[in-house]
């Protein structure tokens, strides 16, 4: 049986890809705008900054298929218990990397409101990930 911990991070990453996926589809144009709540245009000039293509990549593809990841192994980390220290790495990481993408935003001048969301809900998903 799985404990609310897990239910909880399940849920946090899974907002923080559906987040990051539709900054994704915005930024290969599947999507023409983004409704960027509170910063007007800002998400999207976030979106298509340099830094948002690292390797080439939008990075809010990279950023889902990353909190996929970690819904992946949460899943299995009942059953698995070394998943339990890969849970915990996948979400230190997602907090580490959205800090520096507010570093970036800060530096660019501009701000996303799904990226804010994505770095405010990281400290409870590491949180989370120590609890399971």
């Amino acid at each position: 049986m799985r404990s609310y911990s897990t239910y909880g991070l399940l849920t946090l990453a899974g907002v923080s890809a559906m987040a990051m996926l539709y900054v994704g589809t915005y930024q290969v144009r599947l999507v023409q705008h983004l409704w960027c709540p509170r910063f007007g245009h800002g998400c999207e000039a976030v979106a298509d900054a340099p830094f948002a293509r690292p390797w080439g990549i939008p990075d809010g593809f990279l950023a889902a298929g990353f909190y996929a990841a970690l819904i992946v192994a949460a899943l299995f980390t009942p059953e698995l218990a070394w998943l339990r220290y890969a849970v915990r790495a996948l979400a230190i990481l997602a907090a580490v990397a959205n800090i520096g993408g507010v570093v970036d935003m800060r530096r660019l001048g501009a701000f996303c409101f799904y990226c804010l969301l994505t770095t405010l809900l990281s400290p409870f998903l590491v949180w989370l990930a120590f609890r399971i």
